[in-house]
């Protein structure tokens, strides 16, 4: 069996867990395998759960990451996820007899532990006298709470696992990080090769805080290759769009006859399914920490990280380093000033920014194209100075536009000493 067969991933509510929505009443198997530690959540765990489920309303809340083990029998083992899954169980048997019909094969499983009696006993003792204060709905329950189910239908679970990083953070969905993972290692048929790179892609993860916006992860793909990518096709895209950074990252379509090939490790370049892309990924996160020791990088973080300025930050930041890929740290003071005072004119002439706005004049600007055309950084700054010659300051500054100017200022003095091009000083202080 290929490993794209052994592995699904998919978001389901507690109610899909709790029944095969056959319409014939079946219920999914769930069982406690005999490896599984016993059932034993203690007090705080269990009221920090019931305060959560009190609070849904009819808002969907998600509640990690539940994994599942499908053996030929039918019946599905809980690998992870055994005791959010029983104190459910245990919480939805003292609600309303309506409830039944969707309550899950946990309620009548049996444990030989005389420690997880126990455990039961009193949380099922907590549950009533909490409900004796508090109202929970069953059908928003059932409906409401989300769970990030990985279905493993392998014997191989070690390799199974590979296509899973455990967040561990009660509440927190996996991101378009670990969803990636799981993507790409489906088209890596060698396990061993399999194992190997997830290993490494869960150490950028971990290193990263996984989709900490702040962190080399994040900042290399949405920041920066992200949005390069889509300025160079001159598309434009919605800010807000949820797994915009998976769904853009994933696999290209190919011809079956035609296998791809080459690893030039262009930005724009197609994804490869699998192994090119963990190198594709490792490489530019690789190239992205470098960018971080340059001073322009440093200069452009130091000052513009208050009111709306950080926009701009994040597309010069994301400009200068489709130029870094580009040509290194050659003349980067210079492209860097050129860069910066070429999307400053958006900010100078626009009383009230807006972040879509903003991205819609750098792809119309066609900067990334523009590196990627020129075969020397003199053609490049060559072509952006006439372009920004061409502009006329206004002649008047007030509140952000007058700070963010005088902020881009004491960053070209600092670079000065740095550059081949001498640029005029426009300090208005």
């Amino acid at each position: 069996m290929s490993v794209p067969q052994e592995v699904e991933l998919k978001m389901m509510t507690l109610g899909d867990l709790f029944s095969d929505n056959s319409g014939n009443g079946n219920k999914i198997q769930l069982k406690i395998p005999d490896y599984q530690r016993i059932y034993s959540w203690e007090e705080k765990q269990v009221m920090r759960l019931l305060n959560d489920v009190h609070q849904i309303a009819d808002k969907p809340y998600h509640m990690g990451t539940i994994i599942l083990h499908k053996r030929n029998n039918g019946q599905y083992e809980i690998v992870d996820g055994q005791q959010r899954l029983v104190t459910l169980t245990l919480l939805l048997l003292e609600l309303p007899k309506e409830s039944e019909a969707t309550l899950t094969s946990l309620a009548n499983a049996y444990f030989e532990s005389e420690e997880a009696h126990r455990y039961i006993a009193y949380n099922k003792w907590l549950i009533q006298n909490y409900l004796k204060t508090r109202k929970i709905k069953a059908d928003s329950l059932l409906k409401q709470l989300q769970f990030s189910v990985l279905l493993l239908c392998s014997e191989n679970l070690d390799l199974a696992y590979t296509f899973f990083t455990a967040n561990g953070n009660r509440g927190k969905s996996l991101s378009d990080y670990d969803l990636l993972k799981s993507h790409h290692l489906r088209f890596i048929y060698l396990p061993e090769q399999a194992l190997h790179l997830a290993g490494r892609w869960d150490n950028l993860i971990r290193q990263s805080d996984n989709n900490n916006q702040e962190n080399a992860l994040a900042r290399t793909f949405e920041t920066c290759l992200f949005r390069s990518r889509q300025w160079m096709r001159n598309r434009t895209w919605d800010e807000d769009e949820k797994r915009k950074v998976k769904n853009h990252f994933e696999a290209a379509l190919i011809i079956p006859e035609i296998p791809p090939f080459g690893e030039q490790f262009d930005f724009y370049e197609t994804i490869q399914g699998g192994t090119h892309f963990f190198a594709f990924a490792e490489h530019f996160i690789g190239r992205y920490k470098e960018f971080q020791r340059t001073i322009p990088y440093k200069q452009l973080h130091m000052r513009l990280n208050w009111e709306k300025h950080w926009w701009y930050r994040d597309v010069i930041e994301a400009l200068l380093f489709a130029y870094f890929l580009k040509f290194g740290i050659q003349y980067l003071c210079d492209a860097f000033a050129l860069i910066s005072k070429n999307v400053a004119q958006h900010r100078l002439t626009t009383f009230r920014a807006y972040l879509h706005s903003i991205l819609k004049y750098v792809s119309d600007g066609e900067i990334v194209m523009m590196i990627d055309q020129a075969t020397s950084p003199t053609f490049f700054l060559a072509e952006l100075k006439a372009l920004n010659d061409a502009f006329h300051e206004p002649e008047e500054l007030s509140g952000t536009r007058q700070r963010f100017n005088n902020h881009l200022q004491e960053i070209y003095k600092q670079l000065n000493p740095l550059m081949a091009i001498k640029h005029e000083s426009n300090d208005r202080k």
